[in-house]
């Protein structure tokens, strides 16, 4: 890479994996890292600070002379201050950081990639479940609590309420659906519904095993499934009821995580907004949320948008 030439790291913290973009002053995606999740509040603290420190350590190598302006991390509890202490320790850990470092929200990266600024109104469905507003520094939440009290109509819900639907099913609570409780021991290569406790509770990272669930909850209901269209029309509920508490008018609304990468659920979702005469524009976005940390990077700290320049570079680079 060019000697002096100014770099920026973008770094999307997921609740399932982790997302580490090394991007120049011009927008130009160069060099790529993953790793697993980081979320403080469903890993451990030492494999948190691995992945951190792998992401980093991996994206620094590729500079080459370069010089890092800094670095944004758009990740799950990032608003917190306690959790933004730790990550900044780690980087600074992993390479001694001239230029700034920013740990924010994950909506902040989620937000960038449809709207190319630092503004707007978004959803998150992914593992977790979150709204987030940000209009004239001001920043609004509505969600965002956490698997425990919670992630409503998140993965990890739709899973949840899928192994809770079998355990009934299998008690004789509730009538049996052969094809459910067929698909969901199938996804989870389980032969009978008991094997689900050592599965679910020995796993060492359940709450994700869980979330991965809604994959084929999802799939299901596209079939017409009549237990997954229940729990998929309720997770869709829930995440418009966030939407309608949080959006302003007509105000775009950016719509991402892994549920989003169903098309089915997506026009599902469209549907419940028509259904309850939301207006706002839905955009998914074309950029993946770590290269929406890129360009709040970009944008650190003056805001406003990117150049026309940078965001073509953004979507030519992105895949490549």
């Amino acid at each position: 890479m060019q000697s002096n030439r100014k770099y920026y790291i973008g770094i999307d913290g997921g609740g399932t994996k982790t997302v580490g973009l090394l991007c120049d002053a011009d927008g130009m995606i160069v060099a790529k890292s993953t790793a697993g999740s980081t979320n403080l509040k469903s890993r451990k603290e030492v494999d948190v600070r691995s992945a951190i420190q792998h992401v980093v350590l991996e994206l620094t190598n590729r500079l080459q002379g370069g010089v890092l302006e800094g670095i944004f991390v758009s990740t799950a509890g990032g608003d917190r201050e306690e959790d933004q202490v730790r990550w900044k320790k780690w980087m600074k850990e992993t390479l001694p950081v001239t230029g700034f470092i920013v740990v924010k929200n994950d909506a902040y990266g989620a937000l960038a990639s449809g709207t190319f600024t630092m503004e707007g109104t978004v959803l998150i469905a992914g593992t977790g479940s979150i709204a987030y507003s940000i209009s004239g520094g001001e920043n609004r939440r509505i969600g965002g609590w956490g698997f425990l009290f919670g992630d409503e109509g998140s993965g990890y819900d739709i899973g949840r309420q899928a192994l809770r639907m079998v355990a009934s099913m299998h008690d004789g609570r509730e009538k049996r659906d052969e094809t459910f409780v067929t698909e969901v021991l199938s996804f989870l290569k389980l032969t009978n519904v008991p094997e689900l406790i050592t599965s679910i509770y020995e796993d060492p990272y359940p709450r994700m095993k869980i979330a991965s669930i809604a994959q084929v909850v999802i799939l299901l209901a596209e079939k017409k499934n009549r237990s997954a269209m229940m729990i998929v029309n309720k997770a869709l509920s829930q995440l418009n009821d966030l939407t309608k508490a949080i959006e302003g008018g007509d105000d775009k609304l950016v719509v991402c995580g892994g549920l989003f990468q169903s098309d089915f659920f997506r026009r599902s979702f469209v549907d419940v907004r028509n259904e309850n005469k939301l207006v706002g524009e839905v955009c998914y976005p074309a950029l993946s949320p770590a290269a929406g940390a890129c360009i709040c990077a970009l944008l650190f700290p003056r805001g406003g948008t990117i150049t026309d320049q940078q965001k073509e570079n953004l979507l030519s680079s992105h895949g490549s």
